[in-house]
């Protein structure tokens, strides 16, 4: 029996134009009133995501950042958080820009404005900054700004081999201490996410189930991209949309409607509802 359902935001939860399908609003609600624990568990930050958030009214931990940062928006608390520390930061921009690797630098899981650019992208990801615009503080050098010992996050975008070098060579110097997440890949563009250690949707997991004291057998996960594939493995019910990589169908136990149909609603009122 389910009693937790996860889901993705970006190509699973929400449709092509970043809006809640109706379908999906109205099951998980009815999932809710059932007594079955809903939460999110996503890439974006926590001021990208809120308003999905608060359309469903979640009163619980949800997964910010792939994991990197677990809060209680109604409440304002931090439950858990694993930031990157700067020197590692610094080192990424440093082999970034000797490889020519785009990049972004992210201030504080909490800062609205938090993304710093200090040379424009001409990639995969020109519609994904587009529409983060609002966050995005575009600077002469990102290293000047970073000025305490952590930051959130460090992405890089670009030739997925160069980008494993670059993992490759920092981690030979930091063994252990930051965490790697491979997002997505748009255009043969790689994008490449860089934490604190132990971050990962996997170990979000972990808490969740503590906290809801529920097991993964009676949890379903619903996703779309590479970065769901961990928890994917882990749950006793992953949910592939029909838009997701291959990747990811591999490890699911039932391929849903895409995105832009409604899946999420459709997988829960088929095994839940």
């Amino acid at each position: 029996m389910i009693k937790l359902i996860l889901t993705d935001l970006d190509g699973t939860l929400l449709n092509d134009e970043k809006h809640v399908p109706e379908r999906n609003i109205i099951a998980l609600k009815r999932a809710m009133e059932k007594g079955i624990h809903i939460s999110i568990a996503t890439g974006r930050n926590y001021y990208s995501a809120k308003r999905y958030v608060e359309e469903l009214g979640l009163d619980v931990p949800v997964v910010f950042q792939n994991g990197a940062f677990i809060y209680m928006p109604f409440e304002n608390k931090v439950l858990y958080e694993s930031p990157l520390p700067s020197k590692i930061a610094k080192e990424l921009i440093d082999y970034a820009r000797k490889e020519k690797v785009d990049y972004i630098l992210f201030s504080d899981f909490l800062d609205e404005k938090d993304m710093y650019m200090d040379k424009e992208h001409k990639g995969g990801y020109v519609k994904y900054l587009e529409q983060n615009s609002w966050r995005i503080n575009k600077v002469d050098d990102v290293i000047k700004f970073i000025t305490k010992d952590k930051v959130a996050e460090v992405v890089l975008m670009g030739n997925e081999a160069k980008i494993r070098r670059i993992i490759e060579f920092v981690g030979k110097k930091y063994t252990g201490q930051f965490s790697a997440i491979k997002n997505n890949v748009v255009d043969g563009w790689a994008f490449f996410e860089f934490f604190g250690k132990g971050a990962s949707k996997e170990n979000a997991l972990r808490f969740l189930l503590n906290y809801f004291k529920v097991s993964e057998n009676e949890t379903m996960f619903l996703g779309d991209n590479y970065n769901d594939i961990g928890i994917m493995k882990l749950v006793g019910f992953p949910v592939a949309m029909e838009n997701a990589v291959e990747e990811v169908k591999k490890v699911a136990k039932f391929i849903t409607l895409s995105n832009n149909d409604g899946g999420v609603g459709f997988a829960v009122e088929k095994f839940v509802l």
